[in-house]
């Protein structure tokens, strides 16, 4: 993990600040996929990761389960948060409903806006090492809402990126060999300026996607509630 560095007394960074500072991070972890769900969260090791005292550790604990992303049990401490199956559905179908809606309405980039989602596509097509993962996230999701952002519907688009962010957990944890296989027929619909095709293209690698999930989930069933 990325140390918080930061000396503690005067002159220092406070320790609300520290913690502001530990929430952002354990929480990008979390969503991200690096901290699994059931995962024991020692205040103790957290406070050597991060080079600062258990005091900002545990007021950053204490936030994000108020958050609903830890658990907490009296005696044993502090896990991520298990989700079910039944949520992880619900997120990826809502995400269909609203992205859709945003490609019906959005306009068509132009040469300069085009460029940038191919050097994206370039990324995000080629599977990156675990270790360089998180770059290939940033990248999915850059170009995914450049292509959003091109709708007029901000507060869709608004909605969209919380449940975008919302599903990065699972998003994390699909094979990196199949999870972004249809990027290549979207650019190729938009550049073709033909929304038909761009509609098609996008529910059909939902579908995909959607299949992929499941098969993940069942995998994993220990990172799991019951429905």
């Amino acid at each position: 993990m990325a140390s918080v560095k930061a000396a503690a007394g005067p002159g220092g960074a406070d320790t609300g600040a520290l913690s502001d500072q530990l929430v952002e991070k354990v929480r990008r972890a979390i969503l991200r996929g690096m901290l699994h769900p059931g995962e024991h969260l020692s205040q103790t090791k957290l406070a050597e990761d991060y080079l600062v005292s258990k005091v900002p550790v545990r007021e950053a604990l204490k936030q994000l389960h108020a958050e609903g992303l830890l658990q907490h049990d009296r005696n044993r401490g502090y896990f991520v948060a298990r989700t079910s199956r039944s949520e992880a559905r619900q997120l990826y179908r809502l995400r269909r409903w609203l992205e859709s809606e945003l490609l019906r309405t959005a306009n068509w980039p132009d040469e300069g806006q085009l460029a940038k989602l191919r050097d994206l596509l370039e990324i995000v097509s080629k599977p990156l090492p675990t270790s360089d993962r998180e770059r290939w996230m940033d990248a999915l999701g850059k170009m995914r809402f450049m292509i959003f952002d091109l709708s007029p519907d901000k507060y869709l688009l608004r909605e969209a990126r919380r449940l975008w962010n919302l599903t990065d957990r699972f998003r994390a944890l699909l094979p990196p060999d199949k999870s972004a296989s249809g990027e290549r027929a979207l650019i190729e619909a938009i550049a073709a300026r033909d929304r038909k095709q761009l509609l098609a293209a996008y529910d059909a690698d939902r579908t995909r996607i959607e299949s992929v999930l499941e098969e993940t989930l069942e995998s994993l069933p220990g990172l799991w509630t019951e429905d």
